[in-house]
């Protein structure tokens, strides 16, 4: 049995997905399976993966069903013991995935969640070093666009990043929801912040392994998207995070960033992105008391801990 299994998805974009699977060759893959998920590509990517990493296991969807589900799909052929979600615009740095295993061997039990350092690709920045939430639901990558030696520690973190992010297999299946791991209802977006968030309601533990080093060319993809793309999926994934994973006062507190969510839905998004948030407020109602049942941690507790201003 492998102990990591190397998820991708991909949907139209053969080159990056051909420098991914290139930075992966100069690791240590013997133990080690590599998962690439196409989301519908009508391009070559699939012939170019094959041509990349001939030991890859390709699974080709016959539509784009979105990352979160594309993941679950990848996760769901997976036999690791640990399961790192990689974009397809990302590229490892040597080393990254001995870092990474060398870290699991340390990982106390109750970690579950390991985050390696992501920088923005071609600029002496960071991408992220986890996620941090606000008190309004908003969450964002930590130290994104800060200098690239801003953070060198480990240390403890709410959750990670699903661009390039560790989860232990044993958590991920003590802690679905609806029979998935990741809510393929999010499509892609906040479904990261969903599941980290879940996990550590459920007693689960996140660190930041900064000698495990990943590059990423931030939204490669979202950019070839509509003008509205990320942000009606933000806004409405955002809601339903909240409704599923926060504390009834944390909603109350977060009233008026919902109400301004959704005046610039009326006015900038037309009807279908409004029928939608309606929608993701549906689903976080009606999977809320899934989420309660895995508790293990008080939610205010956890939110005193970790959700920021």
């Amino acid at each position: 049995m492998p102990w990591l299994s190397i998820v991708i998805v991909n949907w139209e974009a053969p080159e990056h997905l051909r420098v991914c699977l290139a930075s992966l060759r100069t690791e240590p893959l013997g133990d080690v399976e590599i998962i690439v998920v196409d989301n519908g590509s009508r391009d070559d990517s699939l012939a170019v993966a094959r041509r990349a990493c001939p030991q890859a296991i390709l699974l080709a969807l016959p539509t784009n069903a979105g990352f979160a589900e594309g993941c679950n799909r990848g996760i769901a052929t997976a036999r690791g013991t640990w399961i790192l979600t990689l974009n397809n615009d990302a590229t490892v740095r040597p080393g990254c995935l001995e870092s990474l295993r060398a870290a699991v061997a340390a990982a106390p039990a109750d970690v579950g969640m390991l985050q390696p350092r992501v920088a923005l690709a071609g600029r002496p920045r960071l991408n992220s070093t986890g996620v941090v939430i606000h008190r309004d639901g908003a969450a964002h990558d930590r130290d994104f666009d800060a200098p690239l030696d801003a953070r060198r520690e480990a240390d403890e973190i709410l959750c990670i990043t699903a661009g390039a992010g560790l989860y232990r297999r044993a958590m991920l299946d003590a802690t679905r929801v609806g029979g998935t791991w990741f809510d393929p209802t999010y499509y892609m977006y906040f479904e990261d912040v969903d599941l980290g968030w879940r996990c550590r309601l459920a007693g689960w533990r996140a660190t930041y392994v900064p000698t495990a080093e990943v590059d990423h060319a931030f939204q490669a993809s979202s950019r070839r998207r509509a003008r509205h793309f990320v942000t009606t999926h933000c806004m409405r994934n955002r809601v339903r995070t909240l409704l599923k994973n926060a504390s009834w006062r944390m909603i109350l507190r977060s009233l008026p960033r919902s109400a301004s969510d959704l005046l610039w839905l009326l006015q900038h998004a037309g009807g279908r992105a409004l029928a939608d948030w309606l929608a993701a407020v549906r689903d976080g109602v009606r999977h809320r008391p899934a989420v309660t049942r895995l508790l293990r941690l008080d939610r205010r507790a956890v939110e005193r801990r970790w959700i920021l201003p």
